[in-house]
Parts: C-alpha cells; sequence; structure tokens
C-alpha cells in the first residue's frame, strides 16, 4: 500500500518554523512538538491535538494514483502530487487560502532520515516562479 512509505513519519518530533524577514515583520522562529499517527484502517497520516483528535493531513488516492495534503485549519486548500515520492522528496501543489487570500501553494517535503524531515512552502508569483514562504523542520522527540 502506498501510506507505507509514510509509515516512518508515525511518532511526536519537535519542530521550528523558521519564517524570514518581509517588509512587515521580522524573521522568527516558532518551535513546539507535533505527534503524527497512522491509525489503522483509516488511510490517512493524521496530527494528533492536544484534545485527542487527530487532524487528517496526508492520505493517497488509488484512483487518481495522487497523494494529497489537505489544510484545513489557519489555511485551507487541497494540495496534490501527481508524481509522489522522487527518492526522498514529495511535493505537494496546489490552490490554498491563507489568512483570507487565494493563492498557489507549493509544499516539498524531504525525508532526511527515519529521525529527521522538513519542508519548505512556497506560493506562486503571476510569473509562475516560486517564492519561499517558510521551512519546516523536524526532528524525532526522544
Amino acid at each position: 500500500m502506498e501510506l507505507e512509505t509514510f509509515r516512518w513519519i508515525a511518532g511526536q518530533w519537535t519542530y521550528e518554523n523558521h519564517v524570514p524577514a518581509t517588509s512587515l515583520s521580522p524573521h522568527y522562529v516558532d518551535a513546539g512538538r507535533m505527534i503524527y499517527s497512522m491509525p489503522e484502517g483509516k488511510g490517512w497520516v493524521c496530527v494528533d491535538l492536544p484534545d485527542g483528535r487527530q487532524e487528517q493531513q496526508i492520505t493517497f488516492d488509488p484512483f487518481s494514483g495522487q497523494w494529497v495534503y489537505v489544510l484545513t485549519r489557519g489555511s485551507y486548500g487541497i494540495l496534490h502530487s501527481q508524481k509522489g515520492w522522487a527518492g526522498n522528496r514529495i511535493a505537494f501543489e496546489g490552490p490554498m487560502t491563507m489568512v483570507g487570500v487565494d493563492c498557489h501553494w507549493r509544499m516539498t517535503w524531504t525525508r532526511n532520515s527515519d529521525n529527521q524531515f522538513m519542508f519548505v512552502n512556497e506560493e506562486q508569483s503571476d510569473d509562475g516562479s516560486w517564492s519561499y514562504i517558510d521551512e519546516w523542520r523536524f526532528n524525532r522527540a526522544t
């Protein structure tokens, strides 16, 4: 099953979200903890929320042969990956709404090891180029 290629992500992680300076705000780094799970029989990679709910984020659609990343909290959209994993990378792309602004987004995940991964968020400009938004770095919690 395709979803097994994400099995390594299950567990507790520490993260740092690096956000570059803009004309409106200085550079900053958020840090915290996150738990990813893959509940048996659900067909999703989930984030376990503090209140005990599991937020579904990543799945594989066997009918289209595409990976799907769902954003439902703060930012809203459904990003797709038609190519899937290429080595240790997978990129999700599609329309989304962030803080009330519609945009075209790309989220590129890189698995560095079973204990470390990251993803970079980018927004597509009108000319088709990609602009860096932020970077999330994860380390398995011990």
